[in-house]
């Protein structure tokens, strides 16, 4: 199960764009020969499908990031954040993650992840009688377009490519007995997007899974790239417990100037749980 990321003006220091470059190169070969390796393993087969040649799987998750990094807006400076899972949660008003995946032939596939979120909070200031009211919303979508090139009976391994679509809405209002204002910036952009992912099955009912992509490639955002994996639990050949952990970041900048400048420089890493149903 390909799960998401899910990013609020977050970075973490896991290294520049050169690094992620070789351990994007590293984790192909890696998992290459890995998956090689699993041929030989004495574990299920993977489910064929049966009389269709089609199948599908969805799957609803939770995430419990944390974030880290950089953003600016407008004329006020670059500010700098560290959010922990806690203080999402706390702030969260509504949130929506999903995962859907559309498998033909046990080789051509179509993958499509959405996750929104809603984020506010409030501050009132007694001494001059007002608050000051932030809030952020944020939806990433994921589609990719995917072949499986490498496959034996317990395991797989994909090429796909696609996009990541951002949208970020952020609102700023201030209420006080003299004046008042509300701010809201919103950003959209698509991050064209390559990658590699695979599943092995390494005993009768675990299977472990991994998948790296990078995107941007200075055609919208500067850079982005992510980074995940984890081990799932297959009751049945169609309901599998998944969990996982991922990373993902992002470097974008609207080249535009005074109040309508907007920078984004995020990494945002975090345990995921879902449930994986296969129909």
């Amino acid at each position: 199960m390909h799960l998401f990321e899910f990013s609020i003006f977050g970075r973490i220091v896991f290294g520049g764009r050169g690094f992620m470059l070789k351990f994007f190169g590293a984790f192909v070969a890696g998992m290459f020969l890995s998956l090689v390796g699993a041929n030989g393993w004495e574990t299920p087969k993977i489910r064929d499908g049966g009389a269709s040649k089609w199948e599908f799987i969805f799957a609803p998750y939770l995430l419990a990031p944390t974030i880290e990094g950089d953003s600016s807006i407008g004329r006020l400076p670059n500010v700098g954040l560290n959010v922990a899972p806690g203080s999402i949660f706390e702030h969260l008003q509504f949130g929506a993650m999903g995962h859907f995946e559309a498998l033909y032939d046990q080789r051509f596939g179509l993958v499509l992840d959405v996750a929104y979120m809603n984020l506010g909070s409030g501050t009132t200031f007694p001494a001059v009688g007002g608050s000051v009211k932030s809030g952020v919303k944020q939806a990433v979508t994921e589609f990719m377009l995917g072949y499986r090139f490498w496959k034996s009976d317990r395991a797989w391994l994909e090429a796909y490519a696609g996009g990541r679509w951002w949208h970020n809405e952020l609102k700023v209002t201030a209420a006080v007995p003299a004046a008042g204002f509300s701010r809201t910036i919103t950003e959209n952009w698509v991050d064209p997007v390559v990658g590699l992912r695979g599943q092995a099955f390494v005993a009768d009912k675990v299977s472990l899974y991994g998948s790296a992509n990078i995107g941007g490639f200075g055609l919208v955002s500067d850079f982005s790239w992510a980074l995940q994996g984890g081990v799932g639990y297959h009751f049945t050949d169609r309901v599998a417990l998944q969990l996982q952990y991922k990373g993902t970041g992002v470097d974008y900048d609207n080249d535009k100037s005074g109040a309508s400048a907007f920078s984004y420089n995020t990494v945002t890493h975090g345990l995921m749980v879902g449930v994986a149903i296969r129909f």
